[in-house]
């Protein structure tokens, strides 16, 4: 794995490789996540393909300037991420906030897709999602004293309760390390901030008409561990898939919007291996 920094737009975007030969799958994750999110997904990609991750700008090691922070600015960035770095196509991977920017891209530059993968999200969210996250975004303006206090703390959300070693490392790298051993998240609130009064004003579903690339959309049964789901409905994700050229609707079983990154793992790179080639299994 290697650790670079990449100008995009003027602005130092941190690029995390795991590696790997074949075609390059492009992972862009969530609202207040970094590309560390993806570690175990990476770690059973690079045998069959190079496997890239970014940290959005705001979040993790890239920069974090005053603005920028919308569907549109994001889609522009990884364009110029994919030209930079001389790529003809990737398959785009994203979560959450990922697959929402995923979508906006396929629309605007179906040119530079083979294939699009979408991981819990694909449309417009439900209102109730904006209050259901509040509490993440609280929390970056924190200094906890400690990174055992830190940790501490994160193992209380009812999300993360199949705790491993990844959801450490990941957990690991949000934070700065400050030399009397107090801890901070990286993400910052400010652009968390923006990024959701953009969000509520932005319409994805007006970009599923123009999608034409194979998409693989996989959903978490449990997204919010309540029975409901407001990142996308089963409906909507099965309706979408059947509208797209050669594409995919996945139910991962159990999963709530963090374990399926962080816990299904096997689940989800059998069912990704499956939708770009069977002969990988």
């Amino acid at each position: 794995m290697k650790d670079s920094k990449i100008t995009l737009h003027d602005q130092a975007v941190h690029l995390v490789d795991y590696g790997g030969e074949g075609e390059v799958v492009l992972c862009v994750h969530g609202l207040t996540a970094n590309a560390r999110c993806w570690d175990s997904v990476a770690e059973r990609l690079t045998s069959h393909f190079r496997v890239l991750a970014i940290d959005l700008k705001g979040r993790g090691d890239s920069q974090k300037p005053d603005s920028g922070y919308s569907i549109s600015q994001h889609t522009e960035d990884i364009k110029a991420l994919i030209d930079v770095l001389g790529l003809e196509k990737v398959i785009y991977m994203g979560h959450s906030l990922g697959a929402l920017i995923g979508v906006c891209f396929a629309a605007t530059y179906p040119q530079y897709l083979s294939k699009l993968i979408l991981v819990d999200g694909a449309a417009n969210l439900d209102g109730q999602v904006f209050e259901m996250i509040r509490p993440a975004v609280e929390r970056l303006g924190i200094t906890y004293s400690s990174y055992q206090s830190y940790i501490l703390e994160m193992k209380k959300n009812p999300f993360l309760d199949k705790w491993n070693e990844y959801i450490e490392q990941y957990f690991y790298s949000d934070v700065d390390h400050f030399p009397d051993g107090s801890v901070r998240s990286k993400v910052s609130q400010g652009a968390i901030k923006a990024e959701l009064d953009s969000l509520e004003k932005t319409d994805i579903n007006s970009h599923h008409k123009s999608i034409q690339t194979p998409t693989l959309l996989l959903w978490a049964q449990d997204s919010f561990k309540n029975g409901k789901t407001f990142m996308l409905s089963r409906e909507k994700g099965k309706a979408l898939a059947e509208k797209w050229p050669e594409s995919r609707f996945v139910e991962i079983e159990g999963a709530n919007h963090y374990s399926i990154i962080f816990n299904e793992y096997n689940v989800l790179v059998k069912e990704i291996k499956n939708f770009i080639n069977p002969k990988m299994l």
